[in-house]
């Protein structure tokens, strides 16, 4: 098993369908500290043949920060933006770190 995120609640959705993961097994606050789904090795398998990228998991937390921080302005949720945005903060450089590696 492992989490998958994405650059956008949308994008993870369309992810998420197209390896068959069913819309009730997306997991979000509050009870997960992000939004994600936890998905088995062989839908892992299927993701990263549609496109998906591993990451480690320094920068999986920046993703998922932006992620949970999209999802909590559309829940106006300002305890939960402030949490994520200062996760953005300290993760700002994994993230660059990513960037520079695809280039």
């Amino acid at each position: 098993m492992c989490h998958m995120t994405a650059d956008t609640l949308d994008e993870l959705h369309r992810m998420a369908d197209k390896i068959g993961m069913e819309r009730r097994w997306f997991q979000a606050p509050p009870k997960a500290s992000h939004p994600h789904y936890d998905i088995p090795e062989s839908k892992r398998a299927k993701a990263l043949a549609l496109g998906a990228q591993e990451v480690c998991q320094r920068t999986a937390l920046h993703y998922a920060a932006r992620l949970g921080l999209e999802w909590a302005e559309a829940q106006s949720d300002t305890v939960r933006q402030i949490k994520y945005e200062r996760t953005l903060i300290r993760t700002q450089s994994y993230a660059r770190v990513l960037k520079d590696t695809q280039l």
